[in-house]
């Protein structure tokens, strides 16, 4: 398990570390959206955060939580489809990772 349906549903954004993975879900009009939680342009993960225990997901998302952010660069990326729009790395995607809701629990697949 991610997270629960809940949490997903009060921050808009979880992220998730686990043995050296980084990633985090957004949501997207009612649909958890899974990304790798590295930069095209860089690799660095998109909320500043570099550290395991680093666990805030409030820098991911604009106010609006309309597009996910970059903090290192501002690029900003479609929440559908991870593709970035605005910053150096224009046109590029996030790296997708799949997860789904199962419940009231947020899964990967």
């Amino acid at each position: 398990m991610i997270c629960t349906w809940a949490a997903l549903r009060e921050t808009g954004t979880v992220l998730y570390r686990k043995n050296g993975f980084f990633g985090f879900v957004v949501l997207d009009d009612y649909l958890p959206r899974g990304y790798v939680d590295a930069c095209p342009h860089s690799g660095m993960p998109l909320g500043g955060g570099l550290a395991e225990d680093d666990l805030d997901g409030a820098h991911y998302q604009t106010r609006e939580q309309d597009v996910i952010v970059c903090s290192w660069h501002s690029a900003s990326f479609l929440k559908e489809n991870g593709l970035c729009i605005g910053g150096p790395c224009a046109g590029d995607h996030l790296e997708a990772w799949p997860v789904e809701r199962r419940g009231d629990e947020v899964v990967t697949i």
